[in-house]
């Protein structure tokens, strides 16, 4: 779908747990640039081939890649890419650079350590869950971007925002002319994981307000259809954010509890208990104790002064 005069989208149907993630195209003199790579592995590097033809598109025609953040879905092909292109710049946020370089870092921005501290005898490892689903590979960033940079991608000049919450060097893309929004995965069709090393809530809802400031029309997500009401929806991903920190509170008020005592305030299925569960409850505990709202002792949470 050609959204603008040279910018295209490329847009990945909702299938599976984990969905290579869709593209923005643009052209310029030099050939095309790409927002995100999408997925590894072979099925999901066929199905980013056939939407570039779709579009009669030249994936050989990519000079550079511009990556959100180091998630397998997001980028996960770039080792294809890498070696079809012959040249190809890729670029990166300074924040999620080592994460691209070294993957295993993500055990940490996922807090992967969480699911052991608060369910013995469990273990949760994200690359292992990649490599079922959706393959990552590593690269070496030829690109450093910082938030306040601006770039040039053909006819249009994007600003660099740092988004953090759902992953430490997350950007999203702002084209104040056409005002278009490029957001990755903080919106789109549902609120993302946020984890305490990446942002947590407080990352979350501040990435929000930056979104708040800009004159949007129209909001380009990694996943999901394109989005024209664009304020009423992040407000209301912002909203779910406060929901939850609001149930999590009427949970505490009464006896103090404990961390897994406290899931079910968050999450109904408990299958979604360790993860993303774990990683978004410790997430809201930091900034409730942060605000000085809740207090720990003891292995156990309760609000402050009761």
């Amino acid at each position: 779908m050609e959204l603008r005069k040279g910018i295209y989208f490329l847009q990945v149907e909702k299938k599976g747990i984990v969905d290579s993630s869709s593209l923005v195209v643009i052209r310029d003199e030099q050939g095309l640039i790409c927002l995100e790579v999408g997925g590894g592995g072979e099925e999901n590097i066929n199905q980013t081939l056939a939407l570039f033809e779709q579009e009669g598109l030249d994936v050989s025609e990519v000079h550079t890649a511009i990556i959100s953040h180091t998630h397998a879905d997001h980028m996960g092909a770039i080792g294809y890419f890498r070696d079809r292109i012959p040249g190809l710049t890729v670029v990166d946020h300074e924040v999620d650079a080592p994460y691209m370089k070294d993957n295993t870092l993500l055990l940490r921005a996922f807090d992967c350590d969480l699911v052991a501290e608060h369910f013995p005898g469990e273990r949760f490892d994200i690359l292992e869950f990649y490599a079922a689903l959706c393959p990552i590979s590593e690269t070496q960033p030829d690109r450093i971007v910082l938030e306040g940079d601006t770039l040039t991608c053909g006819a249009y000049t994007f600003d660099v925002i740092h988004t953090p919450g759902h992953h430490p060097g997350h950007i999203s893309l702002y084209e104040p002319k056409e005002k278009i929004l490029f957001v990755g995965d903080m919106v789109g069709m549902e609120v993302p994981f946020y984890t305490p090393s990446s942002g947590g809530a407080e990352g979350y809802l501040a990435s929000m307000e930056k979104y708040l400031a800009l004159d949007v029309e129209l909001i380009i997500p990694s996943h999901g259809d394109l989005i024209e009401n664009t304020r009423e929806v992040i407000e209301d991903a912002a909203g779910k954010v406060r929901r939850r920190e609001e149930r999590l509170l009427k949970g505490l008020d009464g006896p103090p509890k404990t961390f897994t005592d406290l899931l079910p305030d968050l999450f109904r299925s408990p299958a979604q208990f360790m993860f993303p569960g774990a990683a978004v409850l410790a997430s809201h505990l930091k900034k409730l104790k942060n605000d000085g709202v809740v207090q720990e002792e003891d292995g156990k949470y309760r609000l402050s002064g009761s």
